[in-house]
């Protein structure tokens, strides 16, 4: 017979029992390392990844990569008609291949596929069309932006009692393509002390359309702008549910060129206008100067003043539905400028 141990106390045994229960926490983020161990690891994941073939497996898409930003472009850049007619065109590639494929015809099968390979989509996306602002905007950029902004979708108008037009001034400084922008007079009732399209309400007895709209209100608020030089591009069609969500009011924002106003002396209404500056188009085309948080508008940090709300919006619109058709090089120094 076995020699049998002595039962310990109950409470003594469960003690024990919870204590080897209890986990061990990580003391330490992962991400608390320092930086050369952190971009080493990150290296060796990124390395891993692709041997295992799941980067090679991530999708085109049609328009972008991202799925949301590909359907967005989809939903909002082209009309029902034109998608239900790509999707038929699109289908009866779909059978003309399986039917190849069942009679063993691989080399026509693969003629019909090849243009949809990974390599020959990338070759046709980097086949861009490039927008040339290196020396700032000139008649054939702006004819390219004009056909641009005339390719976007025409959504359907509704009626609405409050409506209202801004403009979004393109112009040279020195040759650099830039924004102007208004920065508000902090005595206003409404919006005071915050950066601004010029533009305002639609003045019915007055105004023969939007474009007028925002054409006199601009002369009204910046003295100095010589209205020869003004040329009007076209209407930036956005979603007037995302802009009456912002203000409460139908605005429309059409897009003009202001000309070169580096040697203009303009002269902002103190009653409306704190001050006018200039933001280079290039600030707006690099993403780690805006911040985007879910339910808000964009907002844009790369000027002297931060951008927000539906100012914020309509640029941001500018630059994804209007520039992102093109591969766009500008100067490789600027900044900011006050007037």
């Amino acid at each position: 017979m076995g020699s049998s141990r002595p039962n310990q106390p109950e409470k003594e045994q469960h003690g024990k029992d919870k204590e080897k229960r209890i986990p061990q926490y990580w003391g330490e983020a992962v991400g608390d390392i320092d930086h050369v161990s952190m971009k080493s690891l990150l290296a060796r994941i990124g390395i891993q990844e692709t041997r295992g073939g799941r980067m090679r497996q991530r999708k085109l898409g049609v328009l972008r990569e991202d799925p949301k930003e590909d359907m967005r472009l989809l939903i909002e850049n082209y009309t029902v008609p034109a998608l239900a007619s790509a999707l038929r065109d699109r289908e009866d590639v779909l059978q003309l291949c399986a039917t190849l494929l069942a009679e063993q015809k691989i080399d026509e099968l693969s003629v019909i596929l090849r243009p949809f390979e990974r390599q020959y989509v990338e070759m046709r996306r980097r086949r861009e069309i490039n927008l040339d602002l290196s020396n700032g905007f000139d008649a054939s950029t702006l004819e390219m932006l004009r056909k641009g902004l005339n390719r976007m979708p025409r959504r359907v108008s509704q009626a609405h009692q409050r409506r209202a037009g801004v403009v979004l001034p393109l112009c040279n400084v020195d040759n650099v393509p830039c924004i102007l922008f208004e920065k508000r007079s902090a005595q206003l009732r409404a919006h005071a002390d915050e950066v601004c399209l010029p533009g305002g309400m639609v003045s019915t007895s007055n105004d023969r359309s939007i474009v007028a709209t925002c054409l006199r209100e601009m002369h009204e608020e910046i003295e100095g702008l010589g209205e020869a030089n003004i040329v009007t591009l076209g209407v930036l069609r956005c979603n007037w549910g995302e802009v009456h969500h912002l203000v409460g009011v139908a605005v429309t924002p059409v897009v003009c060129y202001i000309g070169e106003i580096g040697d203009q002396d303009l002269r902002p209404n103190s009653d409306e206008v704190a001050e006018c500056f200039t933001v280079p188009l290039s600030l707006f085309l690099d993403h780690e100067r805006w911040v985007r948080k879910p339910d808000f508008a964009p907002i844009f940090t790369g000027g002297p003043h931060m951008i927000w709300g539906l100012t914020g919006y309509i640029v941001n619109r500018f630059v994804k539905d209007v520039l992102a058709r093109y591969r766009v090089q500008c100067p490789s120094e600027s900044s900011s400028n006050n007037v």
